[in-house]
Order: structure tokens, then sequence, then C-alpha cells
């Protein structure tokens, strides 16, 4: 009878919930959210803070996505902060971690430009040499939805005679590769066409180290004919992703 409490007790301590193996002493993550929806072409940013043992010295950081349901054997790196050539290429260049001290233990990360193979789990790992490591238990589940958000487009007081700018900015505060920005004009009843005599800049602003703005801005001089059209300003991610916005111009006379 002793034998077999004992044979349960030890079973139960060498297991938790789901008969997963414990965590070993030290290894502890926390991300969140554990649960992220991003829309297609902005990007996901995830919060996450790691510990380990005081004998252990990571080398090198791994982020990897789950090939399989219970994500146990089969993972693809995307991304490493010592070895990017072992990192899926479609990935290079679109994930980072927003601090590379790993010192710091900040496992948080930017993932740019989603797509929606980008869907699924993702799980955190350090290596202490070439071989060995630890890959955490906790994960981050991305789901990836239609682009469904739209530019913002900033129209000041228009007065015939008067140069003004019309500014549109992109979705998503996102610091990968830049969107391409368009503006169109269209009278009631005339087909869509480049806007005339304008002057188009397009800019970045780094807000933070994840946090960009991506603008442009169509300066003019309006006159009363300017009066009534729709200017629609489209924003494209990922060269194929596109969203956009129309607006009516008010042009009053002096």
């Amino acid at each position: 009878m002793w034998l077999l409490i004992w044979t349960l007790l030890l079973t139960e301590s060498l297991c938790e919930e789901g008969g997963k193996p414990p965590v070993p002493d030290g290894y502890n993550i926390n991300i969140s959210p554990a649960e992220i929806t991003v829309q297609t072409g902005l990007c996901a940013v995830i919060s996450c803070t790691f510990t380990h043992p005081d004998n252990v010295q990571p080398k090198d950081a791994l982020w990897l996505k789950c090939l399989d349901e219970g994500c146990t054997n089969k993972k693809e790196a995307i991304f490493s902060s010592e070895q990017s050539s072992n990192v899926k290429k479609d990935y290079r260049q679109r994930v980072s971690l927003l601090e590379r001290d790993l010192s710091k233990k900040n496992c948080s990360m930017i993932i740019n430009n989603i797509n929606e193979n980008d869907q699924g789990k993702y799980t955190f790992r350090i290596k202490t040499s070439k071989a060995a490591g630890y890959t955490y238990k906790d994960k981050v589940n991305i789901t990836v939805t239609d682009l469904t958000q739209k530019p913002s487009v900033l129209i000041p007081a228009l007065t015939e005679g008067e140069t003004v700018s019309l500014t549109c900015i992109a979705p998503g505060f996102c610091s990968g590769r830049p969107p391409s920005i368009t503006w169109r004009w269209r009278r009631p009843g005339d087909n869509t066409t480049e806007f005339p005599d304008n002057t188009t800049i397009q800019k970045i602003e780094n807000l933070t180290n994840v946090n960009t703005t991506h603008l442009s801005t169509l300066t003019f001089t309006p006159s009363a004919e300017h009066n009534g059209i729709n200017v629609t300003c489209q924003v494209t991610f990922n060269e194929k992703i596109k969203t956009e916005e129309t607006v009516t111009l008010n042009v009053t006379c002096e």
C-alpha cells in the first residue's frame, strides 16, 4: 500500500496538468497577451520577459514557430539573435527583439508586415551553447485577419488661392517595410485620375523603436474647380494589400 501511495505522489510531482513535465527551477516566462489578433499588413508586438538559473548564461535567443498542434517536435526559427542564417528566409528582416541585451531578460519581439502565413503559435528558446539550451513552455498564439483599418486623411480649411497640404496617415504605426501611399481625385460622374498640379511627399516619423508613422502630404493650391471633388488616399502594404479613405473637398472663396 505504501509503495502504491509513494508511486502516485512521485508521479504527481513529476507531471503537471495534462501530463507535461514540470518547469525546471529558475526557468520562467511571462508572455502578454497570450492571444493576439492582428490585421494583414500590420505588425504584432509581443511583450515577454523570462528568467533562468543564475549559473546559465544565454548565448542566443530564438523565437520559434510551432509546426505541429502540440508544438512538441516540429518548430522553425523565425528569429535568432546570433545566427540569422538559421532563420526561415521569409522572416528575416521582419522579426526583431525590442531589447538585444539578453542580460535584461526581455524577450519582447515585433513581427512586421504580417501575412496570413504568420498565423499560429510561437515559443521562446535560449541557447547556452551550440547544442544545449531550454525551450520555454508558454506560447503566444497569433491570429491573422483581413485588413479593415483605413488611413486617416487630415484636411485643413481650404480657401481658394491659398496653398495647403492634405495629410494621409497609414494605419498600423509599424516599423517594418514602408507602405506605398498614393492620391487620386474624382469629380462626381468623372473617372478617377491622378491629382493635378500638386506636390506629394511621403515621410516616415519614428515615434519609438517599435512605433513608426508612415504618412504622405499632398500640397496644392485649391481653386473653385476643386470644390466638391472626392480625394482618395490609398495605402498598399506588402505590394498587394490595399486600404483607402475618400474625403470630399470643400473650398471657400475669399
